[in-house]
């Protein structure tokens, strides 16, 4: 053997020896030790997120990075969760350098931080700890940022709290998530928040993680164990372990749900090329229930779609009565906050509305569905639907002609839109009302999906399916993945008159789909008929975090 690799072999088992060998420990009962000297890099990050308003209902967990290159995003996490106070802080933290000798391992000790000193709660470590077989005692959290990037802002916003740190072994599988995730609910109570500490996608250019960004977002939003277990570490996260074990403990624990506020990457930091990034999320777990705040940075641009309306037949006598419109308009911008709201508008618009029309001809007053439209904060009107020609194309044009006047954009089949930072296109599989035809959606008109900008999310809004069912068929299916394959990132329906009661990650995640969101302002009662409203989060660096909002029978609710 050469001196050079006798020497390269050398270094290589001094380092795997050092990796094996424990983190020391302090003499006695003694803290473990600051692992930062400058408290500066902290307080700026506190400072800059000191004027974003706090969730105004309590949160029971949150994601947040731990490479201090988003520090900001570290502070707006616990910021978000700031308006409340926890006796106790369960911290999820990747194990980076393999030191524990079991699975997991916490720690008895209080932990010195730049900012002051962080206490642990003592008996709820010690109930961890024993479960001997995988979880053990450990002063690793010393050389552990995982656990020591959260302390310092642990200590700003919680100085009453005490943490209980969990660091998780790559070696862990995934019976050995539920395992801890059962001794767990032992500690987490309704005091309890519980903190994952988790990098995103790792060692990729941002346009490859990006993808996988993506795909994380898309399968934490459908809350799929199963797809968040398939996820690949490090290209989706540096602890898979950690948003399992989170996903888990906040469905059965809390029923809570994640919404996911920020997603950026390391090359948004700077103007040269990097080719090893890092990706970082921030998410809250709620209940987010009516009057939420539902905050949203400067940088990302939020926007609603809502299913099948029309403003005629039964529908237009309910809006019609004394203070029903304002009361419908009230509660649907309590959940939008007068953000951008994209409709499938069923019917003809027409300045007046022939009596004698049927039922099944959806027709409806201008005045009436403008104005609606307006207050609604509607910035796109899909008439990719079977009844826009109800009246044929004289029909079509007068609908038009009315939403164009009153600056309100549209879309038709095979048509974009484009809203901000966002496409949208326009497809129906069905044909106009009384038509036989269906299959409408051919290979041609499916390649106008197919975008120039591979930057810019793209959103297949599409009518599609049979009345009253809330699964796609095998036709709906293909289509599907027809769609994925050229390049969509969301998939939202209608056409069912009910409601989809979940997303679906396609392929492992690369799209979001919502078979069906049902009725928004439509004249069907609730024995019937559902409705959802589909909040789309898109991040500057072109992903996407889907939220599904049940909604009430505003027809019912005008009734009333």
């Amino acid at each position: 053997m050469s001196m050079r690799l006798l020497a390269i072999a050398v270094l290589l088992l001094t380092a795997l020896a050092a990796r094996a060998q424990p983190v020391p420990c302090p003499p006695g009962n003694a803290n473990l030790p600051s692992f930062y000297d400058d408290a500066t890099l902290f307080r700026d990050a506190i400072a800059k997120v000191a004027d974003v308003e706090p969730s105004n209902q309590r949160l029971t967990g949150i994601i947040v990075p731990h490479h201090l290159l988003a520090a900001d995003l570290v502070a707006l996490g616990f910021h978000a969760a700031s308006g409340f106070r926890y006796k106790r802080i369960v911290i999820l933290s990747p194990d980076h350098f393999h030191k524990t000798r079991k699975l997991f391992a916490t720690t008895t000790r209080g932990f010195d931080t730049v900012l002051g000193p962080v206490a642990v709660d003592t008996e709820a470590a010690q109930r961890l700890e024993a479960n001997g077989d995988m979880v053990e005692e450990s002063c690793l959290f010393a050389k552990e940022h995982g656990v020591m990037a959260m302390l310092p802002f642990l200590h700003h916003y919680f100085p009453e709290a005490k943490i209980v740190p969990v660091a998780m072994s790559v070696k862990a599988r995934r019976a050995d998530w539920d395992k801890l995730a059962e001794a767990l609910k032992t500690i987490v109570d309704d005091d309890t928040l519980i903190v994952e500490s988790t990098d995103f996608s790792h060692y990729l250019p941002q346009h490859d993680a990006r993808r996988f960004d993506q795909q994380t977002l898309n399968v934490l939003a459908a809350g799929s164990l199963d797809g968040i277990a398939a996820l690949l570490q490090p290209d989706h996260a540096d602890s898979v372990g950690a948003l399992y074990i989170q996903t888990k403990l906040q469905r059965t624990l809390f029923g809570a749900a994640p919404l996911v506020v920020a997603n950026e990457n390391s090359q948004e930091t700077t103007t040269d090329y990097v080719e090893q990034t890092t990706s970082y999320i921030v998410a809250l777990f709620g209940a987010f229930g009516p009057g939420f705040n539902n905050s949203a940075r400067a940088e990302d641009n939020i926007y609603y779609f809502a299913g099948d309306v029309n403003f005629g037949r039964a529908m237009k006598k309910v809006l019609l009565r004394d203070g029903v419109a304002d009361r419908i308009i009230d509660d649907v911008l309590a959940l939008t906050g007068s953000r951008p709201l994209i409709v499938n508008l069923e019917g003809v618009v027409l300045p007046n509305v022939p009596e004698a029309i049927d039922d099944m001809t959806l027709a409806m007053p201008a005045d009436l569905a403008i104005g609606m439209l307006k207050r609604l904060y509607v910035a796109g009107v899909s008439l990719a639907n079977n009844h826009a020609l109800d009246l044929g194309p004289s029909g079509y044009a007068e609908t038009v002609r009315a939403l164009a006047a009153a600056g309100i954009p549209h879309f038709g089949q095979g048509e974009a839109l484009a809203l901000g930072d966002l496409d949208l296109v326009g497809l129906t599989d069905i044909d106009t009302n009384g038509s036989k035809n269906i299959d409408l959606l051919t290979p041609a008109l499916l390649d106008r999906l197919v975008g120039t900008n591979a930057s810019r999310p793209l959103v297949a809004f599409v009518h599609w399916g049979r009345e009253y069912k809330t699964e796609p068929s095998a036709r709906e299916e293909l289509l599907a993945d027809q769609m994925r394959l050229r390049g969509v990132s969301a998939i939202v329906g209608s056409h069912p008159h009910v409601s989809s009661d979940s997303i679906v990650p396609l392929a492992g995640g690369d799209v979001a789909e919502v078979y069906s969101l049902g009725n928004f302002l439509f004249d069907q009662r609730a024995e019937r008929s559902s409705g959802s409203m589909l909040e789309l989060r898109v991040f500057a660096q072109g992903t996407i975090f889907p939220r599904l909002i049940p909604l009430p029978n505003y027809f019912e609710m005008g009734r009333k």
